[in-house]
This record gives structure tokens, C-alpha cells and sequence, in this order.
């Protein structure tokens, strides 16, 4: 009698990596590309779909270089991640020249070529062993122009913005004029902004902001519309495949990329973003990129509908032609930016890209492979993380990340009345003015995030809706910086929180204005009611203000401090932390119900952008406000952070740091629970003695450890 065969254990498709195609392709390349993706330990390959190579002329279909992927694909165990290019058509439906974009459709007479195209690839592939994912539409954002533009709007896009302004103002034409200061009769004369103010008056500093917010909202809505009408395609031919989006701009002002991120979510069935150094962290250096991903994997995770997250795009290779901030990485970034994601929730991590484009833009940028299609020390780097990701979770079994302690607040509404500050009202003199412009929240709260985390406290940014639920941790840290506006319903539930026990940090520019760009009085809305304080304004001084900490200098604040008065003898300010010339009180703190508040009277998350020193500040405000919230595993220096994952089997943890060149040869020194662990990355078993302090030696700056006694 035969013995059973032992189950065999099955791992998720986690690392890939785009497949560059051109249309001239021969069958030798593609699978010898394939073979080379398999050999790096790649296990997904994103796919464009070109739609200019697929139907060459008018009703011509071409599917042969593609069908040799999936072949190969197949042949390799490899999924491929299909990715649609209906917004990018060719010439014949009078789109020439291009090969994809990030434009939404252009013109609503291609809707029945945009379907032919779709209904096409998704029969052709809906049954393929090697189809892993339809991802319907690279990289969709749909960006606000600013008044001196007058972009074309087609008719469909004008019902669709005279239905939206009927719903918000409840059918009252008299409440859009009041607002807009217009007289309109009916809605369907409402122009959109750019097309209301007389020419010479497009970029004066007083236009109603009314118009603009409306047309956030419109560009948001229009946005998903059209998202879902591919989706509803696909779905009609393929109701099992997943599909995906992947929006570029989660560093960037949200209102101006027209994103309401948990209506996004619902359109398809996992949410992914493009992570690029080069493009996204020109506000942020090197060693804080890894941890800028992880943080923005955690803020995905928390978007209301999100069901299941990854990263769909992140540089593998060096890039010298695109992007503003031209960047080389090294292998052990490299494995960063594949295993930082990883280990705060993503579930695959998918890099730009195997190979590099032979012509045209980007030729020779961005390849994991050399220009030559030849294996590189980064694709021996994934070779490398992918033999460490089985290891893991062979010991540890499936995981989860460890949920956060600490939540960064955000709001697309504050980031439109913010940049409607920065570009409606005199863009030509807000300029590039730290604290003014539209990028500071957002650039601000990943910071702050990052430099938590890298503090010892797990911490993921998080929309301010998002918090009528009850939060990932009742008694934890909330941060609110720079959130120039809120309603009274989000000031209500930042109370609820605090009187449930959390400690709520609040900046001085935080809660200045409405959702509708009104002023509070007081300010900071109903906060300043129900806790007896307020400020009186702004004190600006463009040069900034010194921030002293028992005496010594640590930093500079940007712009502008609030003036601040208290009436409630229950605040207390903190005598060992100063600012400005005359030394007065940066911070001040008292109790409400379980919880307590700490007002910080300058912009916390600006500041840190342009003065990273200011990270001492901010590691004393934790020690002193929650030192409760800190990892008991966490590295004890500045530039490194931890990650943990929660294992069926037990728990792992991640460390990320600098290299050892970087570090000038000294170790990274660890907090961690006294006993034994094995390091799956660089090998060996770390003994970690009764104080609970050690130090790794590690080269790339990267650790992955794991109880010694778990199972291998």
C-alpha cells in the first residue's frame, strides 16, 4: 500500500515584476525574458494590453506577442497581472502617436471601440491558467487644471456635473448662486469654474472657492464613473478574475488628483498604488523611502471597502531620463521596497520593470534586468527576498501585519480647500512657500508616519472618515496636522476618541476653515467650545521660528504659529519646550475623560518635511505623552524601523535600516524580547540576553528574524 503524499504547501504569487513588450518582439526574447522573471524569483508578470499593437488597423487583431506571454507565463508557473489600455486607443479612433496614458476617455463616440477592445482581450484571456489579475486602467488620476485652463468637456461629462451640483445643493439653484455668487436660473447653465469668471479676472485672488469644491467633487465622481464602466465591462466577459487600479498620487494632494479613496475602493477587488522614489519622495530622502511605503501600504489598508491592498508598481531599476528626481537604487533598497510593503499588508509588491523599454521614452530606465536583458545584482536581490519570503512563511506560517498603535489623520476635503488656497487665490505669488503649499499636508502626514515608525510605534495614515468606526486602537496616539479644514462632525468624533481614551495631538494650522472654506469662529471649531481654548490667528514670519528643548535649539517650525489663548484652567503648558525668540510655550496639554490633548502651537507635519532634525521633538513628545505606545521590538537608533507580522505560528519581525557603509560600519542596536532567533535574511541565530538589548550586523541594512525554535 502506497504512503499518502504529505500535503503540499502552497504560497501566495507575492513578487513581479512588468514585462516590457515591443511590438516587434520575437518569440526567442519573450521566453527567454520569462525564464529570466522565473529565475529571479519573480512569480508575477504585469502585462500591458497595447491596444495600438493589438488592433493595428480598424478591426484588425493582433494578439501574437502577447499570446506567447501567457504561454510562457504558463509554461513558468507565473501569473500574469493583464493590464488594460482602454484610455490609450490608436490611431483609427484619432488617438495617434501614443501607447498609454493616465488620460481619462477623451471622447464619448470611442465608448464602442473602447468595448470591442475590451470585450476582445478579456475573452481571449478570461480563461487562461497563467491570468492572474485584470488590472483595468494604469495608474487613473484625473487632476485639477486650475483657472487659466479651460479643458474640453464633452457633453457626457457636463449631465454628469449639472446632476452632482443638483444633488449638493438639494435642487435650490438660489443656494448654488448664494455660493457661488452667480444668478443662474437652472443648473444645467452652470458652467464649470474655469468657464465662469470674465477672462480677466480667471486668476485673481477673490473667485468664489464655491465652484472649485464643487468641482472636486465632480472630478472624483467622474473619475470612478468611468472606472466602473471598464470594470462593468470586464466583469461582463470574466465575473471571476480580480481586477485592480493603481493611483499614482498617494503622496500628492489628493483633491487636486481627484481621489476619494474609499469610493475608489469599491470599483474593484484589490487596491493598488504606484510607489515610485523618483516621482512620489522628492520630498523625502533615501533612507525614509522603505518606510514611506510601508506607511502608505497601512494607509490603504484602512480605506473604507478596501478588501485586499498591494503595491502594483515601485522602481527596480536606475532612472536617469524620467521622473523629476532622477534616482539609482541598490540591491538592498531593492528588498526594501519589496519587503516593507509586504510586511505591513500588501499582498504582492509588483516592480517597474523586468526589463528596460528598447525606444522612446524611458528606453534604458528602469529595468530590473540590465540594458542588455541580462541578470543584475537587484534581480539576484529578488532571487534573494523571494527564497526569504517561503522560509518565513514556512516558520511562521500565513500572517497578518500587526495593526496600528498610532493614526495620522487625512481629508481630501481639507486638501481641496488647500490647494484651492495655493492655486485660486494668487498662484503666481504662493510660489513654492513652505507651509503654503498644496502638497504640505499630505507630504506632512506621511512623515509624521514615517518618523513614528521609525520611533517604535506602529503608525499608519488614516482618513479622517474613516474614523467613525471604532479605530484600530482605542488608546492610542491620533495625529491631526496641517488639516486646515474640518467640519463639526469630524471635531465631534476626534472628542469621542479622546474621551474613550485616546490621546489626540493637534497641530496650530489644523482646523483653521470648514469643508467650505469658511473660517471658524472660534477656531478650532467645536474642539475650542467643548475644551476652553482658541486661537486668535496667525503669526507669520516667512524665516520660521527656533524650537528650543531644555534649552538647546532642535529645530526650526515653518511660517506660522497659532495665538493661542486658554480658558479653561485645565490646560498646562509644558515648560521644557519652547519656541520662537521670546521662548514661549510650543506645547500644551490637559486631560478629557479617559484621553488627553496636546496642542502644538506651529505646523508639526510641514516643519518636519523641511527641518527632519525636528525628529528629536517628536520622539520626546512620544516618550513624555505615550511612551505605552511603544514596540517592546524596535530598533533603538534613528535610521532604522521594525516591522511585525503575526503568524498562524508565531510572529516575525522585519528591520530596515541603512547599509553598512551608510551606518559607517557600527551595527543596528535592537530592542527585542530576551531568547534565541533565527535571521532568515542574512542567516545565523541572534541570542538575545535578559536586558532585552542587542545589536544586528547586517551589510544591506536588512533583517528578517523569527523565534530560532519555530519550525523551518
Amino acid at each position: 500500500m502506497n504512503e499518502p503524499l504529505a500535503e503540499q504547501v502552497v504560497f501566495p504569487r507575492r513578487l513581479g515584476a512588468q514585462l516590457w513588450l515591443e511590438s516587434d518582439v520575437s518569440s526567442t526574447t519573450v521566453e527567454n525574458l520569462v525564464a529570466l522573471a522565473a529565475e529571479s524569483g519573480l512569480d508575477l508578470l504585469r502585462v500591458f494590453l497595447m491596444w495600438p499593437w493589438i488592433e493595428p488597423e480598424p478591426g484588425v487583431w493582433d494578439f501574437r506577442i502577447f499570446d506567447e506571454a501567457f504561454a510562457a507565463a504558463e509554461r513558468h508557473r507565473i501569473g500574469i497581472k493583464a493590464t488594460l489600455t482602454a484610455n490609450s486607443g490608436p490611431w483609427h479612433i484619432g488617438t495617434p502617436s501614443a501607447l498609454h496614458s493616465h488620460t481619462l476617455l477623451l471622447d464619448p463616440g470611442h465608448r464602442p471601440a473602447v468595448e470591442r477592445y475590451v470585450e476582445q482581450c478579456v475573452q481571449r484571456y478570461a480563461r487562461h491558467p497563467a491570468l492572474e489579475q485584470w488590472v483595468i486602467w494604469n495608474e487613473p488620476f484625473n487632476a485639477s487644471l486650475g483657472p487659466p485652463a479651460v479643458p474640453s468637456r464633452a457633453a457626457d461629462e457636463r449631465r454628469a456635473w449639472t446632476a452632482l451640483l443638483e444633488r449638493r445643493y438639494g435642487g435650490d439653484i438660489g443656494a448654488l448662486n448664494r455660493r457661488w455668487r452667480t444668478g443662474y436660473a437652472e443648473f444645467n447653465e452652470a458652467g464649470f469654474p474655469e468657464e465662469i469668471p470674465h477672462p480677466l479676472h480667471k486668476a485673481i485672488a477673490w473667485l468664489s472657492y464655491g465652484p472649485w469644491l464643487d468641482e472636486y467633487r465632480h472630478r472624483s465622481e467622474w473619475l470612478r464613473t468611468q472606472l466602473t464602466w471598464i470594470a462593468d465591462l470586464v466583469r461582463m466577459h470574466d465575473a471571476h478574475t480580480p481586477t485592480c487600479i493603481n493611483p499614482p498620487s498617494v503622496f500628492r494632494n489628493h483633491a487636486a488628483a481627484g481621489y476619494d479613496f474609499p469610493a475608489l475602493a469599491t470599483v474593484v477587488d484589490v487596491l493598488g498604488a504606484s510607489f515610485h522614489p523618483p516621482w512620489n519622495f522628492g520630498f523625502a530622502p533615501a533612507p525614509r523611502h522603505a518606510s514611506m511605503m510601508a506607511s502608505a501600504t497601512s494607509f490603504l489598508r484602512g480605506i473604507p471597502g478596501a478588501r485586499r491592498v498591494e503595491v502594483t508598481e515601485t522602481q527596480l531599476g536606475n532612472v536617469f531620463y524620467a521622473s523629476p528626481n532622477p534616482t539609482h537604487v541598490k540591491p538592498a533598497e531593492v528588498a526594501s521596497y519589496l519587503l516593507a510593503p509586504i510586511f505591513a499588508g500588501a499582498e504582492s509588491v509588483t516592480g517597474w520593470s523586468l526589463n528596460t523599454r528598447r525606444q522612446d521614452f524611458e528606453a534604458g530606465d528602469w529595468g530590473l534586468l540590465d540594458d542588455d536583458d541580462h541578470p543584475s545584482d537587484r534581480s539576484r536581490a529578488v532571487a534573494r527576498v523571494s527564497a526569504c519570503l517561503v522560509d518565513l512563511e514556512t516558520s511562521v506560517g500565513p500572517w497578518e501585519p500587526h495593526p496600528p498603535r498610532a493614526l495620522v489623520l487625512c481629508s481630501g476635503d481639507s486638501q481641496a480647500v488647500q490647494m484651492l488656497d495655493k492655486r485660486v487665490s494668487s498662484p503666481s505669488e504662493a510660489a513654492d512657500i513652505p507651509g503654503r503649499r498644496e502638497d504640505d499636508a499630505i507630504h506632512g502626514v506621511f512623515w509624521l508616519a514615517a518618523s513614528l515608525l521609525a520611533a517604535g510605534i506602529p503608525t499608519a495614515p488614516w482618513l479622517i472618515e474613516a474614523i467613525s468606526a471604532p479605530p484600530p486602537t482605542p488608546d492610542g496616539l491620533i495625529v491631526v496636522s496641517h488639516l486646515v479644514a474640518y467640519s463639526e462632525e469630524d471635531g465631534l468624533r476626534l472628542l469621542d476618541l479622546v474621551e474613550d481614551g485616546a490621546t489626540l495631538l493637534i497641530d496650530g494650522t489644523t482646523g483653521h476653515k470648514t469643508p467650505d472654506a469658511s473660517l471658524h469662529r472660534p477656531w478650532p471649531g467645536v474642539l475650542a467650545t467643548a475644551l476652553g481654548f482658541r486661537s486668535f490667528g496667525l503669526i507669520t514670519r516667512q524665516e520660521g521660528f527656533p524650537v528650543s528643548l531644555h534649552g538647546a535649539t532642535v529645530g526650526r517650525l515653518v511660517l506660522a504659529l497659532s495665538d493661542l489663548g486658554f480658558t479653561d484652567a485645565a490646560w498646562i503648558p509644558w515648560s521644557d519646550v519652547r519656541v520662537g525668540d521670546r521662548a514661549a510655550p510650543l506645547i500644551w496639554q490637559r486631560s478629557f475623560g479617559r484621553g488627553t490633548i496636546l496642542v502644538f502651537a506651529g505646523a508639526l507635519g510641514p516643519s518636519l518635511v523641511e527641518d527632519p532634525g525636528l525628529e528629536s521633538l517628536l520622539r520626546y513628545i512620544v516618550a513624555q505623552a505615550t511612551p505605552y505606545l511603544l514596540e517592546p521590538v524596535r530598533p533603538l537608533g534613528t535610521d532604522a524601523f521594525a516591522l511585525r507580522v503575526e503568524g498562524t505560528k508565531g510572529v516575525a519581525v522585519g528591520v530596515f535600516g541603512r547599509d553598512e557603509a551608510e551606518r559607517l560600519g557600527q551595527p543596528i542596536p535592537m530592542k527585542l524580547a530576551p531568547g534565541k532567533y533565527r535571521d532568515i535574511w542574512n542567516g545565523g541565530v541572534l541570542d538575545v540576553p535578559s536586558l532585552g538589548e542587542t545589536v544586528i550586523a547586517t551589510p544591506d541594512g536588512l533583517a528578517v528574524l523569527v523565534p530560532a525554535e519555530t519550525e523551518r
